[in-house]
């Protein structure tokens, strides 16, 4: 996410107004043929979630939203 306004690109002047979540999944654990340098890797199960930030400028009071995904360990 930047922290620079997309219409007057001041820097610092975003401000989250409001967040929600859009919507989760779980990403399946896989499991992955070993190298050599690592004979047993395992890709392990997350919850993801999408979050929607609506975003207003202090400066010019322009507003937008930007889409975060964030992954927890199950």
């Amino acid at each position: 996410m930047s922290v620079l306004c997309p219409k007057c690109h001041l820097p610092f002047t975003k401000q989250i107004v409001n967040r929600e979540a859009a919507k989760d999944y779980s990403h399946e654990a896989e499991h992955f043929e070993g190298t050599r340098s690592r004979p047993y890797s395992v890709d392990t199960s997350k919850t993801v979630v999408e979050f929607v930030h609506y975003c207003k400028c202090r400066h010019c009071g322009h507003e937008w939203t930007e889409t975060k995904t964030v992954k927890f360990d199950a």
